[in-house]
């Protein structure tokens, strides 16, 4: 299956970033320097390895950075060493997430969640939730949004998105994205390609973490999926062992991997310097 990173949506909001996109692949200018940085995200295998080489010789790229989209394969880190890459310690995507098959029935999928999570479920049956396209999202409820979204990246200690990049994010993706909202309580925004549900953006406030609202926006999220035929909800990242920098992530992982579904491991990220 296609990433997501390999979209025209995503080309269109990774170029509101202020990023060059040719076929797929991102270019950078860095700063005031005649250099640039080239990341290419989730391109299935086989890479095209010439395609990088001729936009980093056009773009003069000090550092190129490929995450395939790939599993743990000893081959193809190999052609990746032969070609000069290395293996990165600091990979920009999750290198590791959950994918639960959206095939099976909404009594199959309960059953092996957690049962604190079935009863969390159960608990916050009672609470409006609305569910709005992308297109669809108002500012003002985007900025209700915004505002628990930004508390809980002051609390966690993460870099956050900005209002304007959540906005560009929706607009661009339009009826393939969903933000779903429990009035002053949180919401989710969800990223649809390929038949593929993406856990993209969260926000609870702590009255919402009281009530449930996260375990019931996963749970709303997997249902809209199978409505509109998808087959694979992809939790986007959680804790990875082989990178210490998501150790920070435990807590927030312990919370998906309730739902049951099966743990993926990505090859990773492979970085080159260039000065040519």
């Amino acid at each position: 299956m296609e990433d997501l990173r390999q979209t025209k949506e995503y080309a269109r909001y990774i170029e509101r970033l202020g990023w060059r996109v040719e076929d797929g692949v991102f270019v950078k200018k860095l700063g005031l320097i005649p250099w640039s940085f080239i990341k290419f995200q989730r391109p299935n295998w086989p890479i095209e390895f010439e395609k990088v080489d001729r936009l980093a010789k056009k773009y003069r790229v000090m550092q190129i950075k490929i995450e395939p989209n790939c599993l743990e394969n000893k081959k193809i880190e190999k052609e990746f060493t032969r070609r000069g890459y290395k293996k990165d310690k600091s990979p920009m995507l999750p290198t590791k997430t959950i994918w639960v098959d959206l095939e099976k029935s909404e009594k199959e999928l309960l059953k092996e969640m957690h049962y604190k999570t079935r009863y969390n479920i159960k608990k916050s049956q009672g609470l409006k939730m609305e569910m709005i396209r992308g297109d669809r999202v108002k500012d003002k409820l985007l900025k209700e949004f915004y505002e628990i979204y930004k508390e809980n990246a002051k609390k966690q200690k993460f870099w956050g998105l900005s209002f304007k990049q959540l906005k560009s994010l929706l607009e661009v993706f339009g009826e393939k994205g969903y933000l779903l909202w429990v009035k002053d309580l949180g919401g989710l925004i969800l990223l649809i390609y390929d038949k593929t549900v993406y856990y993209s953006h969260n926000a609870v406030s702590d009255e919402g973490r009281k009530k449930f609202v996260a375990t019931l926006l996963v749970w709303k999220a997997m249902r809209l999926g199978k409505k509109l035929g998808c087959v694979r909800f992809d939790f986007e990242g959680i804790r990875d062992k082989r990178f210490k920098v998501t150790k920070k992530w435990a807590g927030f992982s312990r919370f998906k991997k309730s739902f049951g579904g099966d743990e993926v491991e990505y090859i990773g990220c492979f970085s080159k310097w260039r000065f040519k």
